[in-house]
């Protein structure tokens, strides 16, 4: 039987991560479970939902797309030190040969979203 290449891992986590304290610019960005979640929709409308590779031009098409849904809990342990909470995004793909192929030699571990966002202060203290 061929392997499947399925793979599924948090695409976003919601809400800041208490691991990170600043970026590599200076700023702590994260978004809010709301906010994530009308994300993850739009990511998947009219055919927006596009995998490369690394963010670089020409990749597109690494992965099919087949699950993508935010996580409603509990707590699910994976038993690695990751932990999916409520609220984080969840991607499964199906990866081409080649990505399947970095994927298993361990130099692609995980989805990296690529967007446009607007920062705003963190009201919050």
């Amino acid at each position: 039987m061929p392997e499947q290449r399925y793979v599924l891992g948090i695409a976003y986590q919601a809400g800041p991560d208490p691991r990170i304290q600043r970026g590599a610019d200076g700023g702590r960005d994260f978004f809010t479970p709301a906010e994530l979640e009308k994300a993850a929709w739009s990511f998947l409308q009219d055919g927006g939902a596009q995998v490369g590779i690394g963010h670089v031009d020409g990749t597109t098409g690494a992965a099919t797309v087949v699950e993508s849904y935010i996580w409603r809990g509990p707590d699910w342990d994976l038993g690695d030190g990751t932990v999916v909470k409520a609220g984080d995004w969840l991607v499964g793909a199906i990866l081409d040969e080649p990505a399947w192929q970095l994927y298993k030699s361990g130099r692609i571990t995980g989805f990296s979203p690529q967007g446009m966002a607007r920062r705003i202060p963190n009201r919050s203290s």
